[in-house]
């Protein structure tokens, strides 16, 4: 039985929402999602299409280029693949194709909801992503959440506090204290966002707005967060200092909205680290826990190997950043060369 394989870049918007209509996928597989993250990072962003007989399976990727060897990498968040039925195989497939492309290796941030071991090949690690039950509603979740989830709910309400639905309102807050309220958190440098990427973003049909104000009106929380039918991802915050205390209803607000859609649970990400206090705060709510796969793949392991040796660094290394050769010592001034270079996989598919 044979198979096509067929890349869509970010500049054919329409192609890229047609191999996903009947494809269960994440917000961050979604062609709005890739087209910002590319126009925020600069590398070259596809989405992958793989056909054989009525099954698809698609996966988004960037492009990056390290010391002129090109490497895959899931543009932001989680999506990995994901397709519309079973195929045996497949993972030795697309390894094939990726290593015909020109590819020496791949990072998958493979979503929990998606996915499948004979899609996926082997796992190099898990860590616990938190998922809420959304279908029955916001009754559902409070009654589901701790007792001081519920007394928070009550006394914010209580307070005179109100929901903003304003998308030009709540698009120039978040466009205005992004950054400053990231600076305040200590971020890393990968949470911001540029403003013309920030911009699509917001833009996006799937992308729900959401602020919070104080009895005045005034405007003190804003969140973001990308839904597709068949689940919704907790995605940007930016709050002043004063409205940090809105972040629970932040979230219930934005539940009751997800509810509405029909969408059937939200992921609210995970800890920084295990047992850290960012995934304590969100065992608070109850959720249920899923595994996050991560698939370091490496399609050329001559290529790799000869890679990690000019970096100094064993081709076993697993732990940390992927691929390993990013690790060496002079890896820093020419892990990401610029997106001229790598302006398609490897050209054109063969």
């Amino acid at each position: 039985m044979s198979a096509t394989d067929r890349l869509i870049g970010t500049d054919e918007p329409a192609a890229w929402r047609a191999a996903l209509e009947g494809v269960p996928h994440s917000f961050y597989a979604s062609w709005d999602c890739c087209h910002a993250v590319a126009r925020n990072t600069g590398r070259p962003t596809w989405l992958y299409v793989g056909e054989r007989a009525s099954v698809r399976v698609v996966c988004p990727f960037s492009v990056r280029v390290h010391a002129g060897a090109v490497d895959w990498v899931t543009p932001t968040g989680f999506s990995g693949f994901a397709s519309n039925g079973p195929w045996p195989g497949f993972a030795s497939h697309w390894a094939a194709f990726a290593r015909a492309q020109g590819a020496v290796c791949g990072y998958i941030a493979q979503h929990p909801a998606f996915g499948h071991p004979s899609l996926e090949g082997a796992v190099a690690g898990e860590e616990t992503l938190y998922f809420l039950d959304l279908q029955g509603g916001l009754e559902g979740v409070l009654a589901h959440a701790g007792t001081d989830r519920r007394r928070d709910w009550r006394r914010w309400q209580e307070q005179g506090h109100r929901f903003v639905t304003d998308r030009t309102a709540l698009t120039d807050f978040l466009q205005s204290q992004h950054r400053p309220f990231l600076d305040r958190m200590g971020a890393g440098r990968a949470a911001y966002w540029n403003e013309a990427a920030l911009a699509a973003l917001l833009a996006a049909p799937g992308a729900g707005l959401l602020g919070t104000a104080e009895p005045d009106g005034r405007l003190v929380a804003a969140t973001l967060y990308g839904w597709t039918p068949w689940g919704a991802e907790g995605m940007i915050q930016a709050a002043l200092p004063e409205g940090r205390a809105h972040t629970a209803a932040l979230m219930l607000g934005g539940i009751q909205d997800l509810a509405g859609r029909g969408v059937p649970w939200l992921n609210l990400g995970g800890g920084v680290r295990p047992g850290d206090n960012v995934a304590a705060a969100k065992m608070r709510w109850r959720p249920r826990a899923q595994a996050f796969r991560r698939l370091k793949q490496v399609y050329d392991p001559e290529r790799y190997a000869a890679l990690c040796a000019v970096a100094g660094v064993s081709a076993a290394f697993t732990e940390g950043y992927f691929p390993a050769y990013y690790a060496g010592p002079a890896a820093g001034a020419v892990a990401n060369q610029s997106a001229s270079q790598a302006s398609s996989p490897a050209g054109s598919i063969r």
